[in-house]
């Protein structure tokens, strides 16, 4: 599986925070021992060892003479290595995690300088207020459960919070996606006939059938920025 990892990465807080929110009060209590099982299996099951850790202070990768740390790349490791197992991919390939966790700390960085060149930038009242919102929505546990989940510290939940909403606003600011008329109803005739269930008028879906267009653009210039980044870039991998 080849995907985007740090488009998984991005909002992946936010986003399972949010989810946390979004089930039906009805079923919650029938499923909520299900639940509790699953995740603690999931907890039993995802293992770092020793060998796979970094040392804190030992610099993993260096980005136009940035150096990124092992505290950084064993939060992401981790991340990532929990993100495989949840959607059933393989994790015993340790060289592999390793590649991968290097490869998303360097877009990360990659992403982060280019954000501060352009004067992108996010001030700690904001991720404060970010932080707010979801406590509001889905209540301080949601965030308590995300943080053992991936063994992060409220200093840490917070740079990675500090690092998405950066990507976030440079993403907006940065990749403007226009979405014709003729492209919302050309997704929406697709949806018609892949659906086996019978779907409402274009009207209905709009708005929902646009939103994941201008994503679906923006990621692809994202992914065209990050590469041109990668070809002028000083990148020195030291593990």
């Amino acid at each position: 599986m080849k995907k985007r990892m740090l488009l998984i990465f991005t909002l992946v807080l936010t986003l399972m925070l949010a989810a946390c929110g979004n089930d039906d009060a009805d079923e919650a209590d029938d499923s909520a021992a299900e639940n509790e099982n699953t995740e603690q299996q999931q907890q039993e099951e995802i293992e770092i060892t020793e060998e796979e850790k970094v040392e804190a202070d030992t610099v993993v990768v260096s980005i136009n003479g940035e150096d990124v740390t092992g505290e950084q790349y064993n939060n992401i490791y981790r991340q990532l290595k929990t993100m495989y197992q949840m959607y059933g991919q393989d994790v015993s390939d340790q060289d592999m995690l390793k590649d991968e966790t290097i490869d998303v700390l360097t877009e990360q960085e990659l992403i982060r300088q280019d954000a501060l060149e352009s004067g992108i930038e996010v001030t700690e009242d904001e991720v404060q207020e970010e932080i707010d919102n979801i406590i509001e929505t889905n209540g301080e546990e949601a965030i308590d459960t995300m943080m053992e989940e991936y063994e992060l510290s409220e200093e840490e939940f917070r740079n990675q919070m500090m690092n998405d909403l950066v990507t976030i606003r440079y993403i907006e600011e940065e990749f403007e996606a226009e979405v014709t008329d003729e492209e919302i109803e050309e997704q929406y005739n697709q949806l018609k006939e892949e659906s086996e269930e019978e779907i409402g008028e274009l009207e209905e879906y709009e708005e929902m059938i646009r939103q994941s267009l201008a994503q679906q653009k923006q990621n692809e210039l994202l992914e065209n920025r990050i590469s041109e980044l990668k070809e002028t870039a000083e990148i020195e991998a030291h593990i």
